[in-house]
């Protein structure tokens, strides 16, 4: 296979970053709150066997500690016209009834046991059952599904983060009482809309008075609660955004994810017919503005773009609010307790569609890499039936793609580390990207202190265009090699 040579260049032109601005800057930006490098659609088959993968990320762990954030896949959704709420672009399968469920639940079993040989040792820094929809499961899974955590890891902590994602309208008393008793201790709606007549553009039958009873329920049990709200919906206005904020705010939500519309792909929401009921981009940036004035004023603390936390009251700890498994890869390398030693968060995935990150170490000659199950549930049983990993596609980086997936990170926390990045990568981050930060600073759209650089103002919400500018020559590169059938993986970087 042919090999790219070493002389790629990733700086830009004042130029470059002027006309990308000014072009991407009046589009509808997609994959708000999960942008990575490089996107899912330019990975491919991975050559090199499962297991040995595996085994190379064992050798790193000897030098490198590993701490792992656990996802575990769940396919099923119930069905809506329009498919997928109108604007979901992940993986997914139509709920046809719990003889699928039970069935997926021992293929889950036995991918499980496929890992044992290689995750057993790991340290779980957190664990988050996401889907699909995870609480279409009947009280009985919930202890069923931590068993296969358990067995497979040989007990979990007592004192890590462990979520279930859900939609309201599928909660009840005897399902939550279930969850809590089955050691989660945090619950995740995806609730989009508290307005009855606004979230009927999803097809979902959800009515609000089924949020807040399945938000009582989780105070009644003691499960730390966030609620997921859209911005940029069709026919929103701003009252019905802060109206939906205050509500949540209200009600006592310890942790709000607001984040704007995903208009992208096959969404129904993409369609011509829908975007005319969208609200403009100008008024997508003022939400934007209103919502983080409202929530600041509410006492919550912005920890992402998106991403806010109520600040805990005086003895009640930070366990509430926290989201660990998201902000633990938003800075995946760190010092270890032990001196000398780095220790890098990974995401470690089983199940449907589930993806496994693994940064095993930043040295520049070692490997790192990213691959997802596969998105087709009989793939994924067909897979297991034969014995092998039921994995789809993926990325093997180079070391300026761990860069890249650092900034990105990094980005979405609305400031850069500039200190820290010099410590990790010895490069002064300023310099090999001063142009872009030149003309964000032109713009009013960055600060720089004396360690960080901050995004400020419109700058926070043009954040995923800023992470696409600051990777588009590598992904043009990649996308380029892709189709001349090179090996990317193969680019040296001095």
């Amino acid at each position: 296979m042919g090999k790219l040579g070493a002389s790629s260049d990733y700086s830009f032109t004042a130029d470059y970053v002027r006309s990308f601005i000014d072009k991407e800057s009046v589009r509808r930006q997609s994959n708000k709150v999960l942008h990575g490098h490089p996107s899912p659609l330019h990975w491919k088959p991975l050559e090199t066997p499962m297991e040995e993968l595996l085994d190379e990320r064992a050798g790193y762990g000897m030098k490198t500690r590993h701490e792992v954030n656990l996802y575990v896949g769940t396919p099923f959704c119930i069905k809506t016209k329009p498919a997928r709420c109108g604007f979901c672009l992940f993986p997914s399968e139509d709920y046809e009834g719990n003889k699928g469920v039970e069935a997926y639940l021992d293929y889950l079993k036995r991918e499980f046991d496929m890992y044992k040989p290689f995750y057993s040792g790991d340290t779980l820094s957190s664990i988050y059952f996401g889907g699909g929809t995870p609480n279409l499961y009947r009280p009985e899974h919930y202890g069923r599904l931590m068993g296969y955590v358990d067995d497979l890891y040989g007990g979990v902590p007592s004192d890590i983060e462990i979520t279930l994602e859900g939609i309201p309208q599928l909660f009840n008393e005897e399902k939550i009482k279930a969850i809590s008793e089955a050691g989660f201790n945090r619950v995740s709606m995806g609730v989009q809309q508290l307005n009855d007549e606004l979230i009927k553009y999803s097809g979902r039958r959800q009515t609000r008075a089924q949020v807040f009873s399945a938000l009582e329920n989780c105070q009644k049990y003691n499960l730390a609660n966030s609620l997921d709200l859209i911005y940029g919906w069709p026919e929103q206005t701003m009252d019905n955004m802060l109206d939906d904020l205050k509500t949540a705010v209200d009600a006592g939500v310890h942790h709000i994810t607001h984040y704007e519309l995903n208009v992208a792909g096959r969404s129904d929401f993409a369609a011509p017919s829908k975007r005319a009921l969208l609200p403009s981009i100008e008024t997508n940036i003022e939400m934007y503005h209103a919502s983080k004035e409202f929530l600041l004023g509410a006492g919550f603390e912005q920890i992402t773009v998106y991403d806010w936390r109520r600040k805990p009251e005086e003895g009640e700890g930070e366990r509430l609010s926290s989201y660990d498994y998201e902000h633990n890869l938003h800075d995946f390398v760190g010092k270890s307790d032990e001196p000398g030693e780095t220790t890098v968060q990974q995401m470690c995935g089983i199940g449907f569609a589930a993806v496994n990150f693994h940064p095993n170490s930043i040295d520049p000659n070692d490997r790192n890499w990213v691959y997802m199950n596969q998105t087709s549930l009989k793939n994924y049983c067909e897979d297991i039936d034969a014995g092998k990993f039921p994995v789809s596609r993926g990325f093997m980086y180079n070391h300026h793609d761990i860069k890249l997936v650092w900034l990105f990170q990094s980005m979405q926390t609305m400031k850069i580390n500039f200190v820290d990045y010099m410590n990790i990568f010895n490069e002064n981050l300023l310099d090999s990207h001063s142009e872009i930060w030149e003309e964000l600073d032109r713009r009013g759209w960055i600060s720089v202190g004396e360690s960080e650089l901050s995004f400020v103002g419109t700058g926070q919400y043009y954040i995923p265009m800023f992470q696409s500018l600051i990777a588009s020559k590598r992904v043009a590169e990649i996308r380029d090699a892709r189709k001349q059938g090179l090996d990317t993986i193969s680019v040296v970087v001095e």
